[in-house]
């Protein structure tokens, strides 16, 4: 069974008790309902429910204070053109296409700005403390590998493996065929192998 066949089958499976899911799903579509027809409180409730994943979402895309920034304008954004969303559909791809949008806008702008821009240096990082834990290094690495991933198998691997995202609901929010969504994976699954394989053991 493909991935998300499973959410839908115990939606909409005949005579089984409704699951956790199914009823956080409901709680959701009401929201998003109410939050369509201009009530602030449910979209207000939409916010405590999707900031976090967004901004995470940003902070993955920006690496800097901007993100936290740029997911406030998502849900500005989204409240203020909230009459185009489908009600029917999950509400968090919606908002990860918005905040993508809104990223790429960023960085493209910044690339604008180092173009015009002396860029000045400000020397290598500080060593780590002598005896810092292992773990923190590989953390370091594998967030380096996911920064050079390219853009599409990078927002492909946070949206499945840290936001839990279905194939369909990644699709949706980056705008691209459910195909296209495995081909990243893989491909930033292999890219991602091969960088933390190839550094060196401290």
């Amino acid at each position: 069974m493909g991935d998300g066949e499973e959410r839908t089958v115990i939606e909409t499976g005949h005579g089984a008790a409704p699951s956790p899911e199914t009823d956080d799903r409901r709680a959701e579509l009401d929201l998003a309902r109410r939050a369509r027809h201009g009530d602030a409180a449910a979209f207000d409730a939409l916010v405590l429910r999707f900031h976090r994943p967004v901004h995470r979402f940003c902070w993955r895309l920006l690496r800097s204070a901007d993100a936290e920034d740029l997911a406030q304008d998502t849900f500005v954004r989204a409240f203020v053109h909230f009459e185009r969303f489908d009600p029917e559909r999950p509400v968090l791809p919606w908002l990860i296409a918005i905040a993508r949008r809104l990223c790429l806008d960023l960085l493209r702008r910044r690339k604008v700005m180092a173009r015009t821009e002396t860029m000045t240096s400000t020397g290598p990082p500080a060593p780590s403390p002598e005896g810092e834990a292992s773990l923190r290094e590989q953390l370091s690495r594998l967030d380096q590998a996911l920064g050079d991933l390219d853009e599409g198998p990078r927002e492909a691997i946070v949206l499945f493996h840290i936001e839990e995202m279905s194939y369909r609901d990644i699709a949706a929010a980056l705008e691209v065929p459910m195909g296209t969504v495995m081909t990243w994976l893989h491909r930033g699954r292999a890219q991602l192998k091969r960088a933390l394989e190839g550094a060196p053991i401290p």
